[in-house]
């Protein structure tokens, strides 16, 4: 999800004693009603593209909503540069609820995409939150506290969520997925804004910490949605100026990630270069296969919502062991090991991701895809969390808060477009079968080539 790409100056750290209680909560909760909307929609949109006969905009559903939410989070620091964490907090619940409740009335294809845009607005903006949060209310002692407690809060919507908006849609219907959140999320909100507007000294929580470097990410990052989008949208449609858009939108998208982004990226240049690159690809081809996933299992191998459900809640919470594993290995060899582990993480990417896609497609039995997502997501866990650790090592600790928007928002885009182009290869692609087959491919390969990167290029190390 993507975060916010301010830096925060020591400057203006917490200098509260204790940590807030309440706004703790509150963001504790705030977050597990983001993850669960997030690992449930996936599991319920074949639902909703067969009921709102929108199978050609079945992509659109999930770049939409992650081509907002980083517009949302650079928004969302613009925002508390200039008025404080209180109004941009307010603004962010307020859109990701009306982003529920549109997407849960929707009688359209174009209608639920729309409220996909106007709730990944909020949701950037809330996933930014708890890291400007930490950064200026929590003194340094209690902050690792509290990013272990909202890494906790994904544990619980990651193992049920997709389980439990399956069964809903089974047995009732996909809405309550959507507007069944807005009470829990209005008894979350206080819990966030009141405790930011009681700060000492007035100000709404206000952190502010350079606003015009701030301001010079708004324009890129509009830039990147706008030129992603019609990439998308190019490949997507099948008339004559098809071609012009798409070409006119990867021109916009190389152009606007320049400031975005390090130079190198596309060259696996060594240092922050090559790490985002194969973070990236990673995003890319497992959790891009992650949006289509679904779908496809309920089309080509006939199981219900629930069963898609229980795939990927089982990949969900493999992902989890694997960073746990992963944090095991870093405490006892303190990173000695981090390039090994790395390389045989983006092994066990490419192996689930290549036995996933031969169970969906029907070359071996179905029951295979378990097999698929636990070694996958496993390697998606171990290796994920040590590309990161990697990349904070590479940059002085001064660029963390750069660094987490870069890490955040390379996630998003490739997420975005591989969703994309898979929803663009089933609206123009029949059978099914042949759609889903080079969906499949283009991410298999984007392990494939994330993984040879990973083991002919020296990754750096810690000291």
């Amino acid at each position: 999800m993507p975060l916010m790409t301010r830096t925060l100056s020591p400057s203006h750290a917490a200098q509260r004693s204790d940590p807030p209680r309440m706004l703790g909560m509150g963001l504790i909760l705030v977050t597990m009603i983001v993850a669960f909307e997030s690992m449930a929609v996936g599991t319920v949109m074949p639902r909703v593209a067969s009921d709102l006969n929108g199978l050609s905009l079945f992509g659109w559903a999930s770049s939409a909503f992650l081509l907002a939410s980083l517009l949302g989070a650079v928004a969302s620091g613009i925002l508390a540069d200039r008025r404080g964490l209180a109004p941009g907090t307010v603004v962010s619940l307020t859109l990701f609820a009306a982003g529920l409740l549109m997407g849960g009335v929707a009688d359209s294809m174009p209608g639920f995409v729309l409220a996909r845009v106007v709730q990944g607005l909020g949701a950037g903006g809330l996933a930014a939150l708890p890291w400007a949060v930490i950064t200026t209310r929590y003194p340094e002692a209690a902050r690792p506290r509290m990013l272990a407690a909202l890494s906790s809060a994904w544990l619980l919507p990651v193992l049920v969520g997709p389980l439990l908006a399956s069964v809903i849609a089974d047995h009732f219907s996909w809405r309550p997925v959507f507007w069944g959140l807005v009470p829990v999320l209005g008894l979350a909100a206080p819990l966030c804004v009141l405790p930011l507007l009681a700060r000492r000294g007035g100000g709404g929580g206000a952190a502010p910490s350079a606003p015009a470097g701030a301001r010079g990410q708004l324009w890129p990052a509009l830039g990147l949605l706008v030129g992603a989008g019609a990439l998308i949208e190019g490949l997507r449609r099948a008339d004559t100026v098809s071609l012009a858009v798409a070409a006119a939108g990867l021109v916009g998208l190389v152009l606007t990630m320049g400031p975005l982004f390090p130079p190198g990226m596309a060259r696996f240049a060594p240092g922050l270069p090559r790490l985002l690159a194969l973070r990236g690809l990673l995003a890319f081809a497992f959790l891009g296969t992650s949006t289509f996933l679904p779908l496809a299992l309920h089309d080509l191998r006939g199981l219900s919502l629930s069963g898609a459900g229980l795939v990927l809640s089982v990949g969900g919470a493999t992902w989890t062991a694997g960073s746990w594993i992963q944090a095991q290995i870093e405490r006892r060899w303190k990173g000695a090991h981090r390039t090994l582990t790395i390389r045989a993480a983006l092994a066990c990417v490419v192996l689930g991701l290549g036995l996933t896609a031969l169970s969906t497609l029907g070359a071996v039995p179905l029951w295979c895809v378990y097999l698929g997502q636990i070694a996958g997501c496993l390697g998606m866990g171990v290796g994920y969390n040590g590309i990161s650790l990697n990349a904070l090592d590479s940059v002085p600790a001064a660029g963390a808060g750069r660094l987490s928007g870069q890490l955040a928002n390379i996630e998003t885009l490739m997420v975005a477009l591989s969703a994309g182009f898979g929803g663009a290869l089933i609206a123009r692609v029949a059978p099914l079968q042949g759609a889903f087959t080079l969906a499949f491919a283009l991410t298999v390969l984007a392990a494939l080539t994330a993984a040879l990167a990973g083991f002919r290029l020296r990754l750096s190390t810690p000291d």
